[in-house]
């Protein structure tokens, strides 16, 4: 179940990953944010970004140059 969505199309690195930034920092463990947005550098540097704060990527979804990223909030241990 998607708890938030957040639309980072016509936006430029780094914006994309500032606004996921943003949008994550306000939720709370366990929800699930869907990212949707364009671009494979931004594709590329929203998954690793993620990564390193270690939330998890539940799926990813690319489509000629279009994407979307799920990603379920986790609190840093």
């Amino acid at each position: 179940m998607i708890d938030e969505k957040l639309d980072v199309r016509g936006k430029m690195c780094p914006l994309p990953v500032a606004f996921t930034k943003h949008k994550l920092d306000a939720m709370t463990e366990g929800q699930m944010l869907e990212v949707t947005g364009e671009g494979k550098l931004e594709f590329d540097n929203i998954q690793q970004w993620t990564k390193r704060q270690g939330h998890k990527i539940v799926q990813t979804q690319k489509n000629n140059n279009e994407f979307k990223i799920i990603i379920k909030k986790q609190n840093p241990t």
